[in-house]
């Protein structure tokens, strides 16, 4: 399994979580604090993560598609609207439809390998830097 250092994040780093399993959001926070970034959230409803991103634009977001009160569609469209990188974490996509909807986002299909996981929030902490920067 991967570890990551702590503290790699820049401070500008800030994470919105979307999810409704509460082991599954804590786990993401802790994953990402761990890499340095600023958490906003986790929220586990659509209607508390639009609260969040309207108070306070996230770098980034982890969107789990179905939360407590709905799909999420609405906060993915303001964020990608906003250039916000998404990756969505969840059991209730179709891969496909996603990506037609929103072609920069990633994609973590529940239940995720660790490592796997872990590797898309390291790409979407520190993005891959063009040969020369």
């Amino acid at each position: 399994m991967k570890t990551f250092e702590a503290g790699t994040c820049e401070q500008t780093c800030r994470i919105l979580i979307a999810e409704d399993e509460a082991v599954v959001a804590l786990d993401l926070q802790l994953m990402f604090e761990d890499l340095g970034a600023r958490v906003i959230g986790p929220c586990a409803t659509v209607r508390g993560a639009l609260a969040e991103a309207q108070r306070e634009m996230p770098t980034a977001a982890v969107l789990d598609v179905m939360l407590a009160d709905g799909e999420v569609y609405e906060l993915a469209d303001l964020l990608y609207a906003a250039g916000v990188t998404i990756l969505f974490h969840s059991g209730h996509a179709d891969a496909r439809e996603l990506l037609q909807r929103y072609p920069e986002a990633r994609l973590c299909p529940k239940p995720a390998i660790p490592s796997d996981l872990e590797s898309k929030l390291d790409d979407i902490v520190r993005p891959q830097q063009p040969p020369g920067a």
